[in-house]
């Protein structure tokens, strides 16, 4: 691309325009009327991305911010629709669409490889932030209303209803979420950190829709405004629009929504914050413990890139030594909720402790803190261990994946905090220069060791964070609610309580109300591609093994997958497999203890994971059983990438001790996040009662791994002999020459070089010929079930048997899927029942299709929404445009952004399984060839009628309740 020398592009003033290495060019403006600000990133990555955000610093926890971001997107002036944003996830080809509210901002995002779904996004999200209609319903829908249970009858009793509320319920439920607000509340006293920004449910009411449109007003103006905008597309253009749409009718105003240094204080600090617990577990060593200090400005990048550098050191991975002083210490078995860096604030924050902890034990967690931190300054860092984290840094500055987030948007989290708070953003991304700068101090001597004292050891701006389970806490938080409530309704008078159901048949009406969705923007049939991109692969041997090489442009980095079938492994070894994955790489090998191992992971990869995988089949109801080693590596580093591969394949040495700290490892984060795991347990429970795959996942993944893992953290130390037994049996049955099959996704030069190395990994294994037997996990019975977890919400889920991804109907009803969400479940589960998601999704690859709720309120109601969903589609007429955009994303799900770190990885899968091109484009073409009759049809044939299998994880109160209004709603019913 030409440099331009410009220092004016239509409206803006352009301040900078600097190279980045390995990418493009670094372009900073500001717009002359307003003053808005912006930055683009010009590469020649295809998948543009864009966003806004505005600094939205809360002054009390009523959530006005999260809330107006959901307001927002509820209509607008060009696109007066309900919910426009939803609307356009079915009308676009976006690679990301969403919003998110932080601490002190809120940010709107998108990216999209479609040069017309960009123009139509970016039309949409400027009239969206800068001209929302803020309808009273529109807050009182997603936020907080007054609503009688039976929403016609005022003696039905008085509750509170809103998306948010529900949701933010569910969120601060979990012991991570009671960390933060301890956290938060000791080391930001006096600004606004130390409030909830997504709002705390008991000050959630508070709220009203005037100061909702006055938060609007002031923060959601364009001198107020930070753009961002990556990739190809002419930045011009979209200067132009943005101009046009929305920054041509403001002018620039006075506004300052800068945050002032918290005063530090004199003397550390100490908090304790409950969080609810079941109370038929045993919660003795269910705390937490966390050491906490307000430390530099995350404006500051040389600081911060110090500070990114010291917080890998000490606790990045198993052999860190802040880490290990921890977990070694036995006082917990895993690093607490808030470990590392934070740079969510004006001003960073460092954290370290432990979770599994005993309450008494918070102040001996505190002592290894520091005592250990007291150790390091004294007797120095080691260096290895801060080159290991600079190759770390190198490794994912250069690495380009798409892989979890688009890369187009990951950049701008980078360069948010420094952006945002008058920084250097360009350092932020570009950080040669003070990684120099870095380089030349340590040089010097003790610059980390001086880092820790500044830091940490001399900064008395430190809080002790005690997070104790709380059996009651759940049940006092009702009653407050419910009494609340009571005072408010005793106090109505009759003509309030007519306006309560005025404005909630009001309400229900808008919601049912037809809408022109004409209004908005859309892509047609005719702009979707057609054809899958090829990814050339050769095949290869190393020894007796099978090798696939993808060539891509990796930009130096080798990706490599050792996979293995686990299928003959026994019940109970396939149980192990998650325990395994972790052992294989956290673990000693070959006469070096699991400090060392994790050191060379750390110093020669960019990260070494191991797992489980079961992969559905396209053409018949089957699927295979992948045990997968997954590791990356700079190309320069491959020689001991495979060498450590080596070693933990062949020569892992399992330490009983290790074991036992390990397992309690994982059980322990399993405990503390089954708040959070609600939807996925019961997601997995439910397919487990079709058949042998969902069955074999749910114990690989689910609520029978929690209990696998329950079981074996109730051994001692010296009760493991048997599992690590098994543990090395399944290495020796996984491990075999003749049964490896190796992916690799690198550049094409390094393709001779692996080959020689992969074969001398192979030759250190054996080749035992193995039992030809293989074990299948039958399905669980079909009975209808509820788990209890001490959460205020509910998960639903209702799955059914469908059919195969070759299948002529498979098509129709991914599409169905699309349709139902869109037009019927989210209107009927959030929009009116207040959960926060509502769900259909077809599972096309595994012949499944199931209905969800997410971080509802409700179970029977939603079950009865359900039956209706089915009903509906066979009695309402299939709406022409409801159709279109449904075929629209499902031609989205189907071709997913993939960097080329995926593509190799991806292709390898699919030639296994049987998802090949010509599969995957008959698929698509049948797509565009769904009908209404084809909807009505496959919901006749697969769901009408079916017998379908379902579990609910939520509450006790919500499951008893739902238990008495419909007694034969759940036939089993237990904790998790």
């Amino acid at each position: 691309m030409a440099e331009s020398t410009a220092t004016a592009i239509g409206g803006y003033e352009v301040i900078r325009r600097e190279p980045l290495e390995r990418l493009g060019t670094f372009i900073e403006l500001r717009h002359e009327r307003t003053g808005a600000r912006h930055i683009h990133i010009e590469c020649p990555d295809d998948n543009n991305g864009f966003a806004v955000f505005f600094p939205t610093a809360p002054t009390d926890s009523t959530g006005v911010a999260h809330i107006l971001e959901h307001v927002v997107l509820a209509g607008s002036q060009r696109f007066p629709v309900r919910d426009p944003f939803f609307s356009m996830t079915t009308r676009s080809l976006a690679t990301f669409m969403n919003a998110f509210t932080r601490p002190d901002s809120t940010t709107y995002l998108f990216s999209t490889r479609n040069a017309k779904d960009y123009r139509n996004l970016l039309e949409v999200y400027l009239d969206a932030t800068f001209f929302p209609q803020l309808s009273e319903d529109a807050f009182k829908q997603e936020g907080i209303r007054f609503e009688f249970e039976d929403p016609a009858d005022p003696k039905s009793g008085l509750r509170y209803k809103g998306v948010v509320f529900n949701e933010m319920k569910g969120a601060l439920a979990t012991p991570g979420a009671a960390v933060e607000r301890a956290m938060r509340k000791s080391l930001f006293k006096g600004v606004p950190y130390e409030y909830e920004s997504g709002g705390d449910p008991p000050d959630i009411p508070n709220l009203t829709w005037h100061q909702l449109k006055q938060f609007h007003a002031r923060h959601y103006h364009p001198t107020n405004a930070y753009f961002y905008t990556y990739g190809d597309r002419p930045l011009e253009a979209t200067l132009e629009l943005v101009d046009q749409y929305a920054l041509s009718r403001f002018d620039r105003i006075a506004i300052d929504e800068s945050i002032g240094d918290v005063k530090r204080n004199t003397k550390p600090t100490a908090a304790t914050e409950p969080y609810p617990a079941n109370p038929a577990d045993d919660n003795s060593r269910k705390s937490e413990a966390l050491v906490a200090w307000v430390t530099t400005r995350t404006s500051d990048s040389f600081r911060m890139l110090g500070m990114n550098l010291l917080s890998e050191v000490l606790l990045g991975n198993a052999g860190s030594p802040l880490r290990k002083a921890l977990i070694d210490s036995g006082l917990g078995s895993a690093l607490a909720d808030g470990s590392g860096l934070h740079d969510d604030f004006r001003e960073s924050v460092f954290g370290a402790g432990l979770k599994g902890v005993k309450t008494e034990d918070a102040e001996r967690v505190q002592r290894v803190v520091l005592d250990t931190l007291e150790s390091l300054a004294d007797h120095g860092v080691d260096a290895s261990q801060v080159d290991a984290a600079i190759h770390h840094l190198e490794f994912e500055k250069r690495e380009r994946s798409n892989a979890g987030f688009p890369y187009a948007l990951r950049l701008l989290f980078t360069a948010m905090p420094a952006y945002q708070h008058g920084g250097n953003p360009l350092s932020a991304l570009n950080f040669d220069a003070d990684l120099e700068h870095l380089q030349a101090a340590r040089a010097e001597g003790r610059f980390f060791e001086n880092l820790i004292r500044a830091e940490m050891l001399d900064n008395p701006h430190r809080t002790l964070v005690t997070v104790v389970p709380d059996t009651e806490l759940e049940e006092r938080q009702r009653k407050a609610e419910l009494e609340r409530l009571a005072a408010i309704e005793a106090r109505l008078t009759e003509s309030d309580s007519v306006r309560i159901v005025a404005d909630a048949l009001r309400l229900k009406a808008e919601q049912d109300a037809r809408q022109d969705l004409s209004l908005l923007p859309t892509l047609e049939l005719s702009d979707i591609p057609m054809r899958f991109e090829d990814v050339p692969g050769h095949d290869a041997k190393a020894g007796e093994a099978r090798v696939e090489f993808y060539p891509q442009p990796t930009n130096g980095i080798t990706y490599l997958d050792i996979r293995s079938d686990f299928a003959k492994l026994t019940p109970e070894q396939k149980d192990l497999l998650p325990l395994f994955g972790r052992v294989l790489t956290q673990s000693g090998a070959a006469g070096q203890d699991y400090a060392v191992i994790a050191a060379r992971i750390a110093s020669h990869t960019g990260g070494v994971g191991a797992a489980a995988q079961v992969q559905s089949l396209a053409e018949r109801d089957d699927y295979l059983q992948s045990f997968v080693i997954s590791g990356r590596a700079l190309d320069r580093n491959a020689q001991p990438f495979i060498d450590l591969l080596t070693d933990l394949v062949a020569r892992l040495e399992i330490d009983p001790h290790r074991l036992k700290e390990i397992i309690g490892e994982i059980n322990t984060r399993l405990e503390s996040s089954l708040a959070g795991l609600g939807f996925q347990f019961a997601l997995l429970r439910a397919h487990s009662k079709l058949g042998s795959e969902g069955a074999i996942n749910d114990r690989l993944q689910g609520i029978g791994m929690l209990h696998t893992m329950r079981r074996l953290a109730r051994l001692g130390e010296t009760e493991l002999g048997d599992v690590i037994k098994d543990l090395h049996e399944i290495r020796t049955k996984l491990f075999r020459r003749s049964s490896l099959r190796i992916v690799v996704t690198s550049e094409e030069s390094m393709i001779p070089p692996l080959e020689e190395l992969l074969t001398g990994l192979v030759s250190t294994l054996n080749n035992d010929a193995q039992d030809g037997r293989s074990f299948t996990m039958p399905p669980l019975e079909r009975k209808p079930e509820a788990r209890t977890v001490p959460v205020p919400i509910a998960y639903n889920v209702r799955v059914f048997k469908t059919v195969r991804y070759t299948h002529q109907d498979s098509p129709a009803l991914l599409v169905l899927s699309n349709y139902l969400r869109d037009r019927f479940l989210h209107r009927e589960l959030r929009e009116k029942g207040g959960a926060y998601g509502g769900y259909a999704q077809a599972g096309v690859a595994s012949g499944t299709f199931y209905l969800g709720s997410y971080r509802d309120p409700n179970i029977v109601r939603t079950y009865d929404v359900f039956d209706q969903a089915v009903r509906w589609i066979i009695e309402s007429d299939i709406d022409a445009e409801g159709l279109k955009e449904a075929i629209l994303g499902s031609c989205g799900d189907v071709d997913p952004l993939e960097s080329p770190d995926i593509k190799g990885r991806r292709e390898a899968t699919n030639r296994a399984t049987g998802f090949t091109r010509p599969a995957r484009e008959r698929f698509k073409q049948r797509l565009l060839a769904v009908t209404a009759d084809d909807l009505k049809r496959v919901t006749r044939a697969y769901l009408m009628g079916a017998q379908a299998a379902q579990t609910t994880v939520a509450g006790p109160d919500l499951v008893e309740a739902a238990r008495k209004e419909r007694p034969g709603l759940f036939e089993v019913v237990a904790p998790v």
